[in-house]
This record gives structure tokens, C-alpha cells and sequence, in this order.
């Protein structure tokens, strides 16, 4: 299968910014999920490969297939909201308090039912309320788990917080449906120049009636409906380039224009990542970013996307003490691997058979399999067979990530972030690199300091490396990733409740 080019890539954003901004204040047109390239990750990028490695007939047949499938998911989507809205009552429940600041974050997993404290903003929303301004905690559910269940495990959380209902009323689900129908006819009456950009509009118009852009438009004016009833000052969300972030932003001002809008940059920022970097019309854009860390404030710094005054570094809760700092580079022997795969079944097939691959070649090395927390397990090993009875020196982890980081002296990896702890913990990064692809190594900016595997021969480099020059590059690794994850400042983010 073809990869797209890094030319490819920027013609596509160009491409896609030029619709959005065709009609830039839009409220459906920036609901698209199509228009909004995200970042350069495979993962991304699948939809927009049909764009330029399909001829006329063949991107025709594809179009009628999204066609189909699209409206046969977005009935099946209708009579679903019919029954959890009517049946199960899940839906928008009136809330007449007074709510300052309201916080939109993600409800990802079952476990997150008992977190006390927020996944991402950790204890702001607390920090707030300390300081006699009531915090509302709205979370997008990706879980089968219902509202009610939710709200019952969270009726004494320190602050207010609700799980998002999955769908609106029925006659909210139609109305939103029917904006979108006409978006995708003033698409396709676009006028474009290429047959590129014919290709773009043709697809978007589709991707206009798919359940992903609904869902964009849903989850604003739920928020929206929080805005309204309770006379909100702030609201915050993550930011990561998801329209869906953008639409809240415009939504709540739609309620109050003068409502102050921040975006939470809390993961790494990639070298070609796009969406979260490029402008919307002023009414789409934050007031504030709070940064993750230094890294991230200065990449914002360097486009001028917003005054330095208002890129405030937050930072993470993904630090580590200093204490735990394991510099395993300098154990006497090291030859433990640790994978560390993302989510995405085809990305993490990619990467277990290279290291399988890597464990036959070399006998005498120890290779732990770490597999991220929403992948389909059953799947990998299904379409790996090796996995299910593996040689003696691979290793299906069941451990915790961190004592897995103990234990191991390097980390074989692609675009998983997790090699930023991975290496505060001093394990050796190792990227894996295909070929012909967009490189999307989070550790794009210090290539010198760290090795790349092509193939399977690659892997003898290490041995060619005297330790002494390991150590030193893990100590300039170790210095270069603090700049990722500031240690957490709330009275950075409080200067925004001055204001």
C-alpha cells in the first residue's frame, strides 16, 4: 500500500484549508471531519490516500461506497439515539446552578469511573473552586456505560461532574442532520480549479453526512446547552486539532461572545501536525493555550499563533520525580527491549512483527511486547500467530507500564508517546523507520542523539556504539524530553480567572 508523500500531505492541508476558509464562519462547514487534517500519523491520513492513489472510476466506486455506508451507519445512528434517548433516558438534564468554568475532557475507559481527580486537567477544575468559583466537569463518554450509572458513581466528587449524553432528541438529531445534507450540496457547488480539488469537495461533501461530523456537531451543542443554562465565564477543553474543539468554542460564544475560550495543548506537538497549528476564523480560535511544556509554548511561539501572553505553560501530570529516573543504559547488560505500540491494530501489527522478526535474529536479547490499552489483543494475535506461542526470549507483558520500564534497557517504538517517559526512565529509544513514509517519531527534532531501524540489520548498530557514548546520549536525551512535560503550575492557569 502506497504512503502519502510529505508533498502530498502539505497539498492536502492546502487543499482542505482553502474549503474550510470558502466558507469560513460555518458552523457545519467546520464540522467536517474530513477538512481538518490532523497530523501526518498513517492513522490519519487512510482516508485522503484514495485522493491520489485511485483513478477516475475507481475514486467514483469509493465515493458510492462512503455514500452507502455513511447513510446505512447514520440509521442505524438515528434509531440508536431514538432508544437511549426515549428508552434508557439518556439525554440533557437541566442543571440550574451558576458554573464558572466549565471543563470538557474525556471519559475513556470503565476504569475512569473511579479517577477522582480529572485525566487531563488533573486537579484544576478543584484549584478553581478553592478559590469560591463553582467548576462544572462535562465528559465526552467513549464507554458503553450509561449516564446514570456514571452520574451515580460521581454524585460526591468534589465538583460538579456529568457524563455527555450520546445523542440528542430526536428532533435535534433531524434538524442537525438536514444542516448537514444542505452543507454537503453547498460543497459540491464549490468551484475548484483541479480535479485535485474536485476530489477534495466531492469527498468532504460525503464526509459532511458521516456519523464522525455529526458527532462533532453534537458534542458543541451539548456543551452549548451547559453554556446557556449556566452562565459559564470560562470554558476549557483539550486541544488537539478535533473540530469538535473549535465548534465549542464558537457555540459557547454564540450564548456569550464574551466567554474566555482555552485549549489544553496536553500531548506533543508533531513536526508536521497541522490542524491544531493553522487559524479558523476568529469566533473557532482560544483565547488561551496552556501548554503541556516549553516544547509545546514554543512551537506556538514560533508560528505567532496567539501573544506570549497568552500561551501559559500549565504543564503535565506526565512528569516524574527525579528520584525515579532509572538510567538503565547503565546496566551491565543490556539486552531487554521493550515495544511500545499505539492503539491502532494495523500500526501495532507493523511493529510486533518487527520485533519478532528482531527476536529471531537475535537469540540472546530479551523482548517485552507491551501492547496499548485499547488494542485488540485477540486481533494481533490472531494476525500474528508466532504471538501465541512464542519463542522463549519474546514476552507478552502483564505488567504495569512502569515496572515494564524498570526492567527494560531500550524502547522500540513508532509514533507512541510513551517514549517520552520511556527514556525519563533511561531506557535507549529505538524508531522504527518503513520506508517510504513521513517520519512520525515524536523525537523528530534530535535525531543524532538516538538510532533508527530501517531493517533488521540495523539492529547490529548498537553493538557498534561504545557504552561509554550511550550513556552520554541518554544524559542529553533525558534533558532534551523535560522540555515535553513541565512539572504542573496551577497558578499559571488561575492568571486566566483574573481576567
Amino acid at each position: 500500500m502506497k504512503n502519502i508523500t510529505e508533498a502530498q500531505y502539505d497539498q492536502l492541508c492546502d487543499a482542505c484549508d482553502a474549503l474550510l476558509q470558502n466558507n469560513a464562519s460555518s458552523i457545519e462547514r467546520n464540522a467536517n471531519v474530513f477538512l481538518h487534517v490532523i497530523r501526518e500519523h498513517p492513522i490519519f491520513l487512510n482516508a485522503y490516500r484514495p485522493l491520489f492513489y485511485k483513478n477516475t472510476i475507481s475514486f467514483f466506486i469509493h465515493l458510492v461506497k462512503l455514500l452507502l455506508w455513511n447513510i446505512i451507519i447514520g440509521g442505524y445512528k438515528l434509531f440508536h439515539s431514538i432508544y437511549r434517548y426515549y428508552f434508557l433516558g439518556d439525554k440533557l438534564i437541566k442543571d440550574e446552578r451558576v458554573f464558572e468554568d466549565v471543563f470538557i475532557s474525556h471519559f475513556l475507559n470503565d476504569s475512569f469511573i473511579n479517577h477522582e481527580k480529572d485525566f487531563y486537567f488533573f486537579d484544576l477544575p478543584q484549584r478553581i473552586a478553592e478559590k469560591k468559583q463553582s467548576s462544572l466537569q462535562l465528559y465526552i463518554n467513549f464507554t458503553g456505560q450509561s449516564t446514570d450509572k456514571i452520574q451515580a458513581k460521581w454524585k460526591d466528587r468534589r465538583t460538579v461532574s456529568k457524563a455527555l449524553p450520546r445523542y440528542l432528541s430526536l428532533g435535534l438529531e433531524l434538524k442537525m442532520r438536514s444542516l448537514m445534507l444542505r452543507e454537503a450540496i453547498k460543497l459540491i457547488k464549490v468551484n475548484t480549479s483541479s480535479s485535485f480539488d474536485k476530489r477534495i469537495k466531492f469527498q468532504a461533501a460525503i464526509a459532511s453526512l458521516s456519523s464522525a461530523s455529526h458527532t462533532n456537531y453534537r458534542l458543541a451543542f451539548l456543551v452549548q446547552h451547559y453554556i446557556k443554562n449556566n452562565s459559564a465565564k470560562r470554558i476549557f477543553t483539550t486541544y488537539e486539532g478535533h473540530p469538535w474543539e473549535r465548534l465549542i468554542f464558537a457555540m459557547a460564544r454564540d450564548i456569550n461572545p464574551s466567554i474566555i475560550c482555552i485549549g489544553y495543548q496536553h500531548a506533543i506537538v508533531f513536526r508536521k501536525q497541522h490542524a491544531i497549528r493553522r487559524k479558523l476564523a476568529e469566533n473557532f480560535e482560544p483565547n488561551y493555550i496552556l501548554c503541556s511544556g516549553e516544547h509545546g509554548k514554543q512551537q506556538f511561539e514560533a508560528i505567532n499563533y496567539l501573544p506570549s501572553k497568552r500561551l501559559l505553560c500549565f504543564g503535565s501530570n506526565r512528569t516524574i520525580e527525579s528520584n525515579q529516573e532509572q538510567l538503565a543504559v547503565e546496566a551491565k547488560k543490556r539486552k531487554v527491549f521493550l515495544m511500545l505500540s499505539e492503539g491502532d491494530l494495523i500500526e501495532c501489527l507493523s511493529l510486533a512483527k518487527f520485533v519478532v522478526q528482531l527476536a529471531k535474529e537475535n537469540p540472546n536479547a530479551h523482548f517485552i511486547i507491551r501492547f496499548h490499552p485499547i488494542t485488540r489483543v485477540e486481533s494481533v494475535l490472531k494476525a500474528l500467530p508466532e504471538l501465541n506461542h512464542p519463542s522463549k526470549n519474546i514476552e507478552l507483558s502483564s505488567l504495569s507500564f512502569e515496572e515494564d520500564l524498570e526492567r527494560s534497557h531500550f524502547a522500540i517504538y513508532r509514533g507512541s508517546t510513551t517514549i517520552i517517559k520511556a527514556i525519563q526512565y533511561g531506557l535507549i529509544p529505538l524508531y522504527y523507520e518503513r520506508s517510504n513514509e513521513i517520519s512520525i517519531d515524536p523525537l523528530y527534532e534530535i535525531q543524532k542523539e538516538k538510532i533508527n531501524l530501517k531493517s533488521i540489520e540495523d539492529f547490529k548498530l548498537l553493538n557498534e556504539i561504545p557504552k561509554q557514548e550511550l550513556i552520554n546520549r541518554q544524559y542529553r536525551l533525558i534533558e532534551y524530553v523535560a522540555r515535553f512535560f513541565s512539572p504542573l503550575n496551577y497558578d499559571e492557569a488561575l492568571k486566566i480567572n483574573k481576567t
